[in-house]
């Protein structure tokens, strides 16, 4: 029985299929008997996934020490979960699963039909993981967790037993200290190491497992391809400075480079690509300016290509609401149904105090600024201020502080306001309430920069978002390093032989930009600063204005997400406007840098770096031998590591077989294209302009 299609987004061209030159055998042989079996399984698996997700959602944070839910609760929660899984998923898994997946996966696996047109083992491969799917080890903790010590407190089915046990005492282990972006005293989590770091992140939810499975088919062991998994929590700075990771990552590629005597395929995947750039930047660098001191041509001496999969190269919108109101999507459409019940275990006053911690979260805020992100290319407008947060409180939801004398509308539109000072009595000011009913992409990331978390501005340190600014400092000034994660303002490095390969999925609806109420009754005179900086320290959150928590946690934030929000014609639902991308990453992330770079006389390009982008449009199907999962032509965020033309890519790349034939050509599906020739046409868009 072939496997039950659900097409998402639109079918991949004709043409897109041929250039596939290995159609893989369907997946399932597994017969049902009957109609109602296989309805039977579809629902519990939904229900599966609905409550994993559930849970998945409760995981990162501690509960609001102010309404916690008691033990009984939490118990029950958990017995449910495990009896269903016991009761109901378990049996119907055993039989997917027993004595047929490994069979039909080996006969019908890209590296096994490569195998035989004598693809072997040439380039040595390192793979750079992408945000939180490195699995976390505890190495020091208080007294609550040290019967943990070298457990995983992050990517391990145990993972949700230990959250459930203790959730204040878990979640203040993941969490960083927010005045340094490092350890919290006494506290000491670091990223699991090898391949079982990110090749499966929870039990058999597979991430990177597949694409090994398929290099080691053509001959690939531990001794030519390593994982450098790192601490993805981190600002990229600081992962140099606490675990030395870059140096470890150039020893590993000068290690494979010295035993085999070929250049290293660098296969990085999600945050991994802006991680591997920075890499780049990094390491051609002279150690007195921060760099690794590899010399100008160490890339072009030991790395043959830099293979970017669902790379975040301009970034991720997602992480404006993580940063600016511990949201995500998911959760606020889930809040009108589950209302307080989840918010007691997941609350975004305690998501946003966790997530603004992590300073990956600001590396992967959008890069380029209002010139790429502001001209509406990649939603079919053609405006001069597409916005990336859109205030929508409406007649019900003006605010003003309590000795303030005048108000303001946010129903006004944005092109028929006053100026700030026109609008706002000092009172109001003071509160920062939004001036205007749009903000800009620079506007919403100067806003992030100057509040997020305990940073405040010392984010700033690490990172600058300022695109033109850094294009201008030498790759000698003290301020370079801060640019290194954005190609924008830092070009590829000098490296004629190197090739660079963008692989990506899209068709799929991608968060692009967020529609936001402000809670007026949060804010008033005697409340806190909304643009506050908190600092926790001892247990205690003293914040800018003087005032502090008891429980140690900065005050709720006024903004949600207005899940009230809809628009057809924008295509935005439940408060997020979508563009194309592959559910993560938005098309604007994912190609047009590739696009850029791979110009003539490109001068983010200056030695002509040869470089490829290669789409799969997102074509799913429901497969019992893998459930949960969109199947091999999945181009969705993470799924495209297990997509059937990604790792044969991967696999010719790393082998070099027939690359020139079969690789070394675009394959565009989408609208990618006409997107940059919008961008680079506007008057005020495009890389032009944004450097």
């Amino acid at each position: 029985m072939p496997p039950m299609r659900r097409k998402k987004g639109v079918s991949a061209s004709a043409s897109a299929r041929a250039a596939k030159a290995i159609c893989p055998s369907e997946l399932s042989a597994i017969h049902e008997k009957d109609a109602p079996t296989k309805k039977r399984f579809q629902t519990y698996l939904v229900v599966f996934v609905s409550m994993l997700a559930v849970r998945w959602l409760l995981s990162p944070v501690q509960t609001n020490p102010r309404s916690k839910p008691d033990v009984d609760s939490k118990g029950q929660l958990q017995m449910v979960f495990d009896d269903f899984l016991a009761a109901n998923l378990q049996p119907l898994w055993d039989r997917a699963f027993n004595g047929t997946q490994h069979a039909l996966e080996e006969s019908s696996r890209v590296g096994h039909q490569l195998k035989k047109q004598n693809a072997r083992v040439k380039h040595p491969v390192v793979i750079v993981p992408g945000f939180v799917t490195s699995a976390l080890e505890l190495w020091e903790g208080e007294s609550c967790m040290k019967k943990n010590f070298r457990q995983r407190v992050w990517g391990s089915a145990s993972m949700a037993r230990t959250f459930f046990a203790d959730r204040d005492c878990w979640q203040k282990h993941l969490q960083l200290n927010p005045k340094t972006g490092m350890d919290p005293d006494n506290i000491r989590v670091r990223s699991a190491q090898g391949f079982e770091a990110a090749d499966n992140f929870i039990a058999t939810y597979w991430v990177w497992s597949k694409l090994i499975e398929n290099l080691a088919d053509v001959g690939y062991d531990g001794t030519s391809m390593s994982m450098l998994s790192y601490d993805w929590r981190l600002g990229y700075e600081y992962l140099e400075s606490r675990d030395g990771y870059f140096s470890k990552l150039k020893a590993a590629v000068e290690t494979h480079h010295k035993t085999s005597g070929e250049k290293a395929v660098i296969v990085s995947h999600s945050m991994g690509g802006t991680v591997s750039y920075y890499f780049l930047q990094w390491v051609v660098t002279d150690a007195k300016h921060g760099g690794g001191g590899g010399g100008k041509d160490w890339v072009e001496r030991h790395v043959h290509s830099f293979v970017n999969i669902a790379g975040t190269l301009l970034g991720v919108p997602k992480s404006i609401p993580a940063l600016l109101s511990g949201e995500l999507k998911d959760i606020a459409v889930l809040m009108p149904q589950i209302g307080d019940l989840l918010e007691q275990f997941f609350g975004r006053r305690v998501r946003k105090n966790l997530w603004n911690t992590w300073g990956s979260l600001y590396g992967m805020l959008p890069k380029g600024g209002d010139a790429l992100w502001g001209s509406g290319a990649d939603l079919g407008e053609t405006t001069d201020s597409t916005p990336a947060v859109v205030w929508n409180n409406g007649t019900e939801g003006v605010c003003k502080s309590t000795s303030a004398t005048s108000i303001v509308d946010n129903t006004t539109p944005a092109d028929e306001q006053a100026t700030i000072d026109d609008e706002f009595t000092d009172e109001e000011l003071e509160l920062h309430i939004p001036a205007s009913k749009k903000w800009s992409m620079k506007q919403t990331i100067d806003h992030l920069v100057r509040t997020g978390g305990g940073y405040g501005s010392r984010i700033e340190s690490i990172f600058s978002f300022d695109s033109k600014q850094g294009w201008k400092e030498r790759r000698s000034s003290a301020n370079k390093r801060k640019h290194w994660h954005d190609p924008v303002a830092s070009p590829l490095p000098h490296a004629p032989s190197l090739k660079m390969y963008c692989l990506y999925g899209t068709g799929l609806p991608t968060e692009r930009a967020y529609f936001y109420q402000l809670s007026c009754d949060k804010v008033s005179a005697k409340d806190v600063d909304i643009d506050q900086t908190c600092i926790v320290d001892d247990q205690e959150a003293t914040c800018s204005n003087g005032t502090a928590s008891s429980d140690g946690n900065p005050p709720e934030s006024p903004y949600y997400i207005d899940v009230a929000a809809k628009s057809d014609a924008q295509n935005t639902t439940s408060g997020v406007r979508f563009s194309d991308g592959d559910g993560s990453v938005p098309l604007l992330s994912l190609g047009y840098m590739c696009q850029k770079f791979a110009e003539p006389r490109s001068k983010h390009n200056p030695s002509g770096i040869k470089v490829f982008t290669r789409e799969r449009m997102h074509d799913a199907e429901i497969s019992l031998t893998d459930p949960g999962r969109g199947g091999p032509r999945s181009g969705e965020h993470v799924d495209i590591l297990g997509n059937v033309g990604v790792m044969e890519d991967v696999v010719r790349i790393a082998t070099g077989l027939d690359v020139e034939e079969k690789v070394d050509k675009d394959i565009i599906v989408s609208d990618l294209k006409n997107i940059v020739k919008r961008l680079d046409q506007h008057p005020s868009g495009g890389l032009k302009h944004a450097v």
